[in-house]
């Protein structure tokens, strides 16, 4: 995002000032409040203006805007929310308004089918690809663009009722006094969706603190160990209590039957094989790169910085068995696996 801002101003604007200058970007809403308000923020006095039908067309843009703010930050609750992340944009909004106002002027009277149809099929729908999640998506608009809204009976949510009629600024002050706290009720989820999102929020939040404590570590009697230091002792212990590799030929010839049984411990041994060997490669280059005796690469920078902050590197993980613990327990899990197996192909008893 920086070097894009540096490329557009070179040349217009000193390079040293670009450099030193505070950047800033526009960080998308979150919240339903702040997405709704969002939402409405793209239109103006004159837009709700615009229609012959203006009581029909102000109170059909604001369930749009409710919807588009529900489709939008339901994201955050992960697979709870969409079984698939989509790029529901801004765009999507306005052209349904522009597609509502036609369809409004050209009609005796709401056409309240086709309307959803529109949005939940095309519009919104163009970017769907789960039929479970087009069908989430068409039954908001059915419960979100229903004639009831037009007499004020329409719920968008418990305790927040579809407006009166009002101009933009009222639209606003209603959403900022009428709309219940946040919570994924206003969404239509139950209460506990809203655990999964919090503990990534927390985790990605004490992720981000510690990878911003300092590098170097003061040491009993006043020494400071570096963070190479500190790797350079989370990799020999690693090696050196690493096991070594399967020999998967001595164990074949112990069996003469290949029994399921039997099977299983040679697949479980081979993957552990698979993982233990790529351990120990990349940690020896990484030794010989801490000696000079080989370039320092990306991956091995991404391996100093996961041995340092104690978790489990990407090219570890992906050969590995699906875990969520940091290293050093990650680690001591592989240890005991491995003794396991070890007991377990011994006699296969």
């Amino acid at each position: 995002m920086i070097d894009s801002l540096l490329k557009f101003f070179h040349g217009v604007v000193p390079m040293g000032i670009l450099e030193s200058s505070i950047k800033i970007t526009n960080e998308p809403p979150r919240g339903m409040q702040a997405n709704l308000l969002k939402a409405l923020s793209n239109f103006t006095q004159d837009t709700l203006e615009m229609c012959s039908k203006e009581a029909e067309f102000k109170s059909l843009i604001f369930s749009l805007c409710y919807f588009h703010a529900c489709v939008a930050e339901r994201r955050k609750f992960g697979s709870q929310g969409w079984n698939r992340p989509y790029p529901f944009n801004t765009g999507d909004l306005t052209i349904s308004v522009h597609v509502l106002y036609n369809y409004l002027e050209a009609a005796h009277k709401v056409p309240w089918e086709d309307l959803r149809y529109l949005f939940g099929e095309i519009m919104y729908g163009g970017h769907i690809t789960d039929d479970w999640d087009r069908r989430l998506c068409i039954s908001y608009l059915e419960e979100f663009i229903r004639p009831d809204q037009l007499t004020g009976e329409l719920m968008l949510a418990p305790g927040f009722p579809s407006p009166p009629s009002l101009d933009h600024a009222g639209y606003q002050q209603y959403v900022m006094t009428c709309l219940p706290p946040e919570s994924p009720n206003l969404y239509g989820l139950p209460l506990n969706a809203e655990v999964g999102f919090l503990t990534r929020t927390s985790e990605h939040l004490f992720k981000t603190v510690f990878e911003l404590q300092p590098r170097d570590m003061g040491a009993s009697g006043g020494v400071v160990i570096t963070r190479e230091d500190k790797v350079k002792q989370t990799l020999d212990e690693i090696l050196e209590k690493l096991p070594d590799p399967f020999n998967m030929v001595e164990i074949a010839g112990k069996v003469e039957e290949r029994t399921p049984y039997v099977v299983v411990a040679f697949q479980e041994c081979e993957r552990l094989n698979v993982v233990t060997n790529a351990i120990k490669s990349s940690l020896k280059n990484l030794d010989l790169g801490f000696k000079g005796e080989l370039k320092m690469t990306v991956a091995m920078e991404e391996l100093v910085e996961a041995l340092f902050l104690d978790q489990v590197p990407d090219a570890w993980s992906k050969r590995a068995y699906p875990s969520t613990h940091g290293l050093t327990a990650w680690f001591a899990d592989l240890l005991l696996r491995a003794k396991e197996l070890e007991s377990w192909v011994s006699d296969f008893t």
